[in-house]
């Protein structure tokens, strides 16, 4: 199967014309990785192994856990099964994801680390993937539920029959109105998306391309890995992202592009300088300023627009040192041009609207109670929830997120969830959490009361049960909440102007 052919129509058909093209490309993490060709026949046999023991064509895995050498393979071998992978921060508490899950409803919840304990469960059955990469995986069935319906053939094989239109993956997204949604992804919203980026950036076999980010973000996934694929280069992810580790790691592996977004740019920009990169060998970046890439002497980036929903990314600009900011609001904010195969515009109201010109070009749509819901209104628009504006050229500049969301470095913050522990456990009944800016996260989280007997204690001890990156910084007491005087629902972006009646900071410790 030719990297290139105009047959390749699935995820499968994608990975193992690479390893042909390039066998000896890099793939892994930037702390574990082998040649490709080598990766693809380990990922073989795990799949024979998962096929063995019952997971079938279309099973549903959901992954939890950090990207790993481990998680890199299993999502290969999940490929050439043609299995649903559905990625999840393992960050989220139990009683989240074990809510997300039930939604879900998956065959297998693969875990691949000891830190991150996974939900276990009746309906769902366990894939100890710890040792995933020296080429052992583990399946404990469900108790109950259907089987799937018997196969023949070799699993490493099922995945190459996929149609395009068929899901290859289930990625959450914000859960700023209760929990985080499941976005429904095709193979050839993938493949589209990876041969937009290698393009766009000019990826090639000779090229390594870093994206040291969650693999259940779109960024990693499709912009690093998939793209990576379609033009046969190395691919490398990370455990996690340090800014003090990142420029000596870059050097050591030879990276020549990097896969970011905004709270990872803006760490390097704070806490390293051109001594830190001084010598590396990175051609292109995506997502950057001209200052990053005039800090870092890096011959051109990109800024960009998109969501998970919206094709992956559905707007994109290419900046170069030295470039003017193209927009007031910033040159960040810039989004540039839309893909040729997306169209966009914005209503009367300021929104954002997309919407594909060829087929499974924008995501499936939501899964809900497990049917997928299209999400695309009566002309096929999807309604983004972001503000923005065309300027003159008829480019799209972002403005802000319409809907009321916390975002803290690059991960919503579920409200709905964070607001419901601080009810139960803290006993807060007129209350509301929202955010404040923060030059290098993007937001912090705040919790706003009116209660004067408030327990302070008993509150902190709460929110410091919470995740790091949904814990309230700081609590402050207003005399009322500003509300919808139709609906009665609180407004939070009216929450800044309140009189402060007093504040009282929480430590992270």
């Amino acid at each position: 199967m030719s990297l290139f052919s105009a047959r390749t129509t699935n995820l499968a058909q994608l990975v193992v014309g690479a390893a042909e093209r390039s066998p000896r490309a890099p793939f892994g993490t930037d702390a574990t990785s082998a040649p490709l060709a080598q990766v693809l026949e380990k990922a073989r046999e795990l799949s024979r192994q998962m096929g063995s023991a019952g997971l079938r064509k279309g099973s549903v895995v959901a992954f939890v856990g950090v990207t790993s050498e481990n998680y890199l393979i299993l999502w290969m071998a999940a490929q050439l099964m043609g299995l649903r992978t559905a990625l999840i921060n393992p960050h989220y508490p139990q009683e989240l994801l074990r809510d997300m899950l039930n939604d879900l409803r998956p065959e297998a919840v693969a875990y691949f680390d000891e830190a991150f304990a996974v939900p276990t469960d009746k309906d769902w059955g366990l894939l100890d993937a710890r040792e995933a990469w020296a080429g052992r995986v583990t399946l404990t069935p469900a108790e109950s539920g259907a089987q799937a319906s018997a196969m023949t053939g070799d699993p490493a094989e099922w995945g190459l029959a996929c149609d395009g239109a068929e899901i290859a993956c289930y990625m959450h997204t914000s859960g700023t109105s209760g929990q985080p949604k499941f976005c429904a992804q095709s193979h050839a919203y993938f493949l589209k998306l990876g041969r937009y980026i290698a393009d766009s950036l000019g990826y090639t076999r000779f090229d390594l391309v870093y994206a040291p980010l969650p693999m259940f973000h779109i960024n990693p996934l499709g912009y690093g890995l998939v793209a990576g694929l379609t033009a046969g280069a190395g691919v490398l992810g990370a455990r996690r992202f340090s800014a003090a580790e990142f420029w000596p790691t870059v050097k050591r592996i030879g990276a020549t592009a990097l896969v970011l977004h905004g709270t990872p740019m803006k760490l390097l920009l704070k806490d390293t300088g051109p001594g830190d990169s001084a010598g590396h060998g990175v051609r292109a970046v995506f997502f950057a300023s001209a200052e990053f890439l005039e800090r870092f002497d890096i011959p051109v980036g990109a800024t960009v627009y998109g969501s998970t929903e919206a094709g992956g990314l559905c707007h994109l600009w290419h900046v170069r040192p030295g470039d003017r900011e193209m927009a007031p609001e910033g040159q960040t904010h810039y989004a540039g041009r839309a893909r040729f195969d997306v169209e966009a515009t914005v209503s009367e109201d300021g929104e954002i609207l997309v919407r594909e010109r060829s087929p499974q070009t924008l995501f499936s749509g939501y899964l809900r109670d497990g049917v997928v819901d299209r999400s695309v209104d009566e002309n096929g628009w999807f309604h983004t929830g972001d503000r923005g504006r065309l300027d003159e050229l008829g480019n799209l500049v972002f403005i802000e997120r319409m809907s009321e969301s916390i975002r803290v470095n690059g991960e919503y913050v579920p409200i709905d969830f964070v607001e419901r522990r601080l009810e139960v456990d803290a006993g807060l009944s007129e209350f509301a959490i929202w955010s404040r800016p923060d030059p290098i996260s993007g937001q912090r989280v705040v919790l706003w009361v009116t209660d004067p007997e408030l327990d302070v204690a008993r509150t902190t001890e709460v929110i410091r049960s919470l995740p790091k990156i949904m814990r309230p910084v700081e609590i402050v007491r207003v005399e009322k909440l500003p509300r919808d005087t139709g609906v009665n629902k609180v407004q939070r972006r009216r929450l800044m102007g309140e009189s402060v009646l007093w504040r009282h900071a929480v430590s992270s410790d």
